[in-house]
């Protein structure tokens, strides 16, 4: 659960999105504001006229809309500033704008002025928590556009990557520096060719590299950032947990929201999203080699 978590919020997303998808985000946010601003008028039993009531919720409705037109335009402005964009960038930003305009600007207020209705405004009859619903919801709304368009140009150049590993048009053996391990007391030396790759499980490194007809694992008495610094370029980290030898990759596949690498052996390895744009290139590049 806390792996998809990451794998989401790590997601990165592009900055161009059809126009059916924006209509489609803006008629979710009025429907979703519009439907919410009802239920909290009934839920604090408020004595508004029916038609008041709608009236009002379509213009929160609408007021808000606007300004997720206005988050887009924004988004849109700053596509070339920006280098990479994450799912949890646009989090924060929202829910930093959410803040603001619940304590600075209550925009249904100007639906109270439209009716010329002494009613309060949402500052005063509603919470904030209240209203965190909402904001996770329309936040999420929000992100899925972009997210769905990231997500489908990944799946493409994932096929791209397998179809040229399906080729096999690579060289398999590697280089054959030795590399010299601590183990304990021990010191042990591995070819770099023989490495599928080197992992953290509960706080303890492990190297698996080939052995005989199969792969033996071995324990390490070494950090992981110190054990990367002793790999060759042939070897990269696709996760906090995970260095791989990209000669030893045989596919690279979504599965469910995450990214799974699968090496030789039968061994499944995750990429974290926010490592994925280095990953790729340097495998097409292994690849052409």
């Amino acid at each position: 659960m806390l792996e998809s978590l990451r794998n989401y919020l790590g997601a990165t997303l592009p900055w161009d999105v059809g126009a059916s998808q924006y209509f489609r985000l803006f008629g979710n946010i009025f429907v979703l504001i519009f439907a919410a601003s009802v239920f909290v008028h009934v839920l604090l039993q408020d004595a508004t006229h029916p038609v008041q009531m709608l009236f009002h919720a379509a213009g929160v409705g609408l007021a808000y809309t606007v300004a997720v037109g206005l988050a887009c335009a924004a988004v849109y402005a700053l596509r070339n500033a920006v280098h990479r964009l994450l799912v949890w960038h646009i989090w924060t930003a929202s829910f930093f704008a959410f803040v603001a305009g619940y304590f600075l600007l209550p925009l249904d207020s100007l639906a109270v002025w439209i009716q010329d209705d002494s009613a309060s405004t949402h500052t005063d009859t509603i919470s904030f928590l209240q209203l965190l619903p909402i904001w996770i919801l329309a936040t999420y709304l929000f992100v899925q556009p972009y997210l769905t368009e990231s997500l489908r140009s990944e799946l493409t150049k994932l096929r791209d990557v397998n179809a040229l590993l399906e080729e096999g048009n690579r060289r398999v053996s590697g280089a054959a520096d030795p590399i010299r391990f601590q183990s304990g007391k021990m010191d042990f030396v591995l070819d770099a060719s023989s490495i599928r790759n080197v992992f953290v499980d509960d706080h303890y490194c492990y190297v698996h590299y080939r052995h005989r007809d199969g792969y033996a694992k071995r324990d390490l008495a070494m950090p992981l950032r110190d054990i990367s610094a002793l790999l060759p370029s042939d070897f990269v980290q696709v996760h906090r947990s995970h260095i791989v030898n990209l000669r030893q990759v045989r596919s690279i596949r979504r599965k469910n929201r995450s990214i799974r690498l699968f090496l030789a052996g039968d061994f499944e390895v995750p990429v974290s999203r926010h490592r994925l744009d280095q990953i790729l290139p340097l495998l097409r590049q292994q690849l052409a080699m």
